[in-house]
């Protein structure tokens, strides 16, 4: 059977991808994983160091794709001769109030998700981080220092 220009079999697959692109991010949302890119497009991070252990402690807030406005907090290690990031972990609040767990990676500059709440709960993936600046704050009484930086990142996540 022919209606305008399509016959009835185009006509049903026609709907029938429809109705899958439209039913996708519902089944993402009932617990079944789907990847999607994660791009933060602005970070600002003051980020407090012990020079001589590496110990840090940051807060941190920036926009970011499938998160929206998020602030972040977390604690670890890093090398005082190279800067590099050894260890740490962190809690991530989204938009909505979800939350998303992470550490450090074996790469250097990189954060690997490791679980959430709400949405996010069982998140995996991660993010490559890019440093755009970094400024000194302080030179605090208690011999640490205060550093304030902005970054970009790039990534996917699997929620």
């Amino acid at each position: 059977m022919k209606t305008g220009i399509f016959t009835r079999t185009t006509l049903i697959a026609t709907i029938m991808l429809g109705a899958c692109l439209t039913i996708e991010p519902a089944m993402a949302s009932l617990g079944n994983p789907v990847t999607r890119p994660v791009k933060v497009v602005e970070g600002h991070l003051t980020i407090t160091i012990e020079p001589l252990t590496g110990d840090y402690q940051f807060t941190d807030w920036g926009m970011a794709t499938h998160v929206g406005l998020v602030s972040n907090s977390g604690a670890g290690v890093l090398n005082p001769a190279t800067g590099q990031f050894l260890s740490g972990t962190g809690v991530i609040v989204t938009a909505n109030g979800d939350l998303i767990t992470w550490a450090v990676g074996a790469v250097p500059n990189t954060v690997v998700y490791t679980g959430g709440t709400g949405r996010f709960e069982g998140a995996t993936g991660g993010i490559s981080i890019t440093v755009t600046s970094q400024t000194l704050l302080s030179v605090n009484e208690d011999g640490t220092v205060t550093f304030l930086m902005t970054y970009v990142a790039d990534g996917n996540i699997t929620y």
